[in-house]
């Protein structure tokens, strides 16, 4: 009788361990990575700016679903779902005057970095010419 009753305890434990383990390898599986490879990130996004963002240092616009303007220096990162780009804002003082446009910049010089969600994005283009 020990046996048996020790057997269907060791089947119970098995199966939440099974159960558990399942749900960890669920949570594993939704994680999103970052691409910083242009090249790569360009099968995501097949878009002109993907690549030219991830590899030139410029002054690029991202027009918002509201209209305002994120003023990016590159893209860094794309995620692989394709739904996230992390950029390199411009400060204030390294975008150009232009009448009528809001911007969205960095706070200050060191404090840069941001995440764009893309589908927000209706249009992407260089703020100023060579």
């Amino acid at each position: 009788m020990l046996e048996i009753t020790l057997s269907i305890i060791a089947v119970i434990t098995s199966l939440g361990s099974l159960w558990f383990t399942d749900k960890q390898w669920q949570r594993i599986k939704k994680k999103v990575a970052m691409l910083s490879d242009a090249e790569a990130a360009i099968e995501v996004l097949p878009t002109w700016y993907t690549g030219r963002m991830m590899s030139d240092y410029w002054q690029f616009g991202l027009v918002t679903r509201n209209g305002s303007v994120i003023a990016i220096s590159s893209i860094q990162a794309l995620s692989d779902d394709g739904k996230w780009i992390d950029v390199n804002l411009l400060t204030s003082d390294e975008v150009p005057d232009m009448d009528g446009c809001t911007f969205i910049t960095a706070v200050s010089d060191d404090r840069r970095s941001a995440s764009v969600q893309i589908s927000n994005i209706v249009m992407a283009y260089e703020l100023v010419t060579s």
